[in-house]
């Protein structure tokens, strides 16, 4: 909800405007009203109105001189002039401050209505902007510079405090908040959306967060953080995983903090089980993978221990029978849900690979396709590279054997599956950083990267570049 502040000398005149509008159907609240200048001042200050009601003609300070004041606190307010004179040559210099709209008393809803449909217009579009900007400026890193810009966004969405909450949500709802809850909020994938919270009861927040959070929420992660930006990018990307958590634990939920324990158990655990499968111990794989199934192991894992797993056992599973798998690996959280729903059904099916019998024909039963188009697999994946495609989506698609498919785009093309998919994508990516206006989050989200800090990695591997330093060079002739 965006915050509305009522300024008027006439308490009549407030508590009419508050009861005669519905504020809630154009998505605003009356946060505070204030029957004086300096009231209504330390009110800005404290709940950070989006939008300003404000007579133009009171006591004291004017409501011009009110307005010019409010600015100075924060620039992106918007207001709305009240006055029982219409003049039009005084209401004029309020221009000068912004102004939305000027209606007359006695108010017509209607008119104030469409007042508020044009203000959450504009308060959309400045709140998409000030989400792009920050997730850039956590991108570029620590400078003097970014570091003011990224405090002023906060600064100006209400977060004032030293140390606030890093939440991450995968899913498709709407968090309700509470109405002194400060936060501002950016998409950073598919379905996957990031906020900074300054909560109003820091000791109730896990309590209140988890009864407000809709069923539709498959995960929601949150860690406590400074507030320079190192700790902000890190506890982002931390919360981000721990989003991840209902994976492992086959249910949506809410999911907690960073425990030092439960990551050296983890590392303990995930070196067991790459040592056992590098000696070809089958009988110890079969073990541990059965011991990562139970409760006590699954609390320690993350969903970046579940990729391990999973690309260490696939990949030595297959180099027994002298078939290579690397493109087969699996690089994204996406990636991985995608062929298991959580993560006991990863575990049964590396078992059952991890038990394959040595004779490759009996895992395979000779199907192998000698007469697979490769150029209409090439041409499908350049129609289809934004969608969630993998090689057994392909493989699937095209009637194929996924490891012929595999082997197939080795020998014609020098390129593993994987490495072809992301090499269109790029391609794209520097196409649309060079010619739009998009974000770099839009960019990513347009060519098939489903999470943000894996284009960032995967575009800076490939380009020893940033995607906004990419961006800078070719807007400036450089490359």
């Amino acid at each position: 909800m965006y915050r509305v502040l009522l300024v008027d000398d006439e308490m009549l005149v407030l508590k009419s405007l508050e009861a005669g509008v519905n504020w809630r159907k154009s998505g605003f609240q009356v946060a505070g009203k204030a029957n004086h200048a300096d009231q209504a001042l330390q009110l800005a200050a404290e709940v950070k109105p989006h939008i300003v009601f404000t007579d133009i003609r009171m006591p004291g300070l004017s409501g011009l001189e009110l307005m010019k004041k409010m600015k100075e606190i924060d620039e992106q307010i918007l207001f709305v002039v009240i006055s029982g004179y219409a003049e039009f040559e005084y209401v004029k210099k309020s221009l000068h401050y912004g102004v939305l709209g000027y209606c007359l008393k006695p108010f017509d809803d209607e008119e104030i209505d469409v007042l508020l449909q044009n203000a959450a217009a504009i308060l959309e579009v400045n709140k998409l902007k000030r989400q792009n900007s920050l997730l850039e400026l956590l991108d570029e890193g620590v400078t003097e510079f970014s570091q003011h810009r990224v405090d002023h966004i906060l600064t100006e969405a209400g977060l004032t405090s030293g140390k606030f909450h890093v939440l991450v949500a995968l899913g498709k709802g709407t968090l309700e908040w509470e109405a002194n809850d400060r936060w501002v909020g950016f998409k950073l994938g598919n379905d996957q959306y990031g906020f900074f919270v300054q909560f109003s009861q820091p000791q109730a927040f896990e309590r209140s967060l988890t009864s407000r959070s809709p069923d539709c929420w498959m995960g929601i992660g949150v860690v406590e953080t400074d507030r320079d930006i190192i700790s902000m990018t890190k506890n982002l990307e931390l919360a981000s995983v721990r989003a991840w958590d209902f994976f492992l634990h086959g249910r949506a939920g809410y999911f907690r903090g960073n425990d030092p324990g439960r990551e050296a158990t983890a590392a303990r655990l995930v070196k067991q089980l790459t040592e056992a499968v590098g000696q070809k111990n089958t009988a110890l794989v079969l073990e541990l993978l059965d011991r990562l199934r139970l409760k006590e192991s699954k609390e320690c894992l993350t969903i970046r221990d579940a990729l391990k797993i999973y690309n260490s056992v696939y990949f030595h599973a297959f180099s027994r029978h002298g078939i290579r798998a690397e493109e087969d690996y699996v690089f994204s959280n996406e990636q991985l849900l995608h062929l298991f729903p959580k993560f006991d059904e990863m575990i049964e099916s590396l078992k059952a690979l991890s038990d394959m019998p040595d004779d490759p024909n009996d895992s395979h039963g000779g199907h192998g396709i000698r007469n697979a188009s490769l150029k209409a697999i090439t041409s499908y994946i350049h129609d289809h590279y934004r969608d969630d495609i993998s090689i057994q989506v392909i493989s699937k698609a095209f009637y194929l054997n996924a490891n012929y498919l595999s082997q197939l785009f080795k020998r014609e093309l020098n390129l593993t599956f994987t490495e072809y998919l992301t090499k269109v994508r790029l391609k794209q990516a520097k196409h649309l950083l060079h010619t739009t206006e998009l974000s770099i989050r839009e960019v990513a989200e347009s060519v098939g990267f489903r999470d943000y800090f894996y284009f960032i990695r995967v575009f800076k591997k490939h380009a020893s570049q940033t995607p906004r330093q990419y961006k800078y060079q070719a807007r400036s002739g450089l490359c």
